[in-house]
């Protein structure tokens, strides 16, 4: 994850349009994937809405960070994307499925999808799309917990800051989640997708 050096904040908090810009470029694709991934398809229309939406709510409050209080830029920053995240659905409510665990803790790792490897293939969308429904299917805590680490690349301590919660709940969440995911997926692991 890419972090903001210390002079850029100073120069945005001060009014400074190249340090705003600079903010943006360097936030723009973790921040429009993390909501791509989070609200799913049903909200393919509005992705760059909502990231100007977060920007906006980000620069009206940029002020008030404050690195001295030992947080990162990027975790502040990521809560905006959290909270407004959790106002859209909570306008309209998506539909969730209930989290099922396996008695088994074996290890499961979850390739990003987006990115082809050697002999991308039909079977290689379909099971990327596979993966974002089964995504798409956790609750909206351990959703975001997940595309936070797995995708965005966030330490647990600074998700459980973006979240409001403990590391412990955090790494909880996340097991649960991969959890989910391998039984969703079991009929594409097994196939060897």
């Amino acid at each position: 994850m890419i972090e903001i050096d210390l002079q850029t904040i100073r120069d945005a908090q001060h009014g400074d349009e190249s340090a705003c810009r600079q903010i943006i470029a360097d936030l723009h694709r973790p921040i429009l994937a993390t909501i791509f991934r989070f609200l799913g398809p049903r909200y393919r229309g509005d992705y760059e809405d909502i990231a100007q939406d977060v920007f906006l709510k980000l620069f009206r409050s940029i002020e008030r960070f404050d690195p001295a209080r030992g947080v990162k830029f990027t975790t502040w920053a990521f809560t905006f994307v959290r909270n407004h995240c959790f106002d859209i659905l909570k306008r309209r409510r998506l539909p969730t499925a209930s989290l099922t665990t396996a008695d088994d803790d074996r290890p499961w790792e979850l390739q990003d999808p987006s990115t082809p490897g050697p002999g991308a293939s039909v079977e290689n969308t379909e099971l990327g799309s596979k993966i974002g429904e089964a995504i798409a299917g956790l609750g909206e805590d351990q959703r975001l917990a997940f595309i936070l680490r797995e995708y965005e690349g966030l330490e647990y301590a600074s998700i459980a800051e973006v979240m409001g919660v403990s590391e412990g709940t955090i790494k909880s969440r996340i097991h649960r989640a991969k959890e989910a995911l391998r039984l969703r997926l079991a009929p594409y692991l097994r196939a060897g997708a």
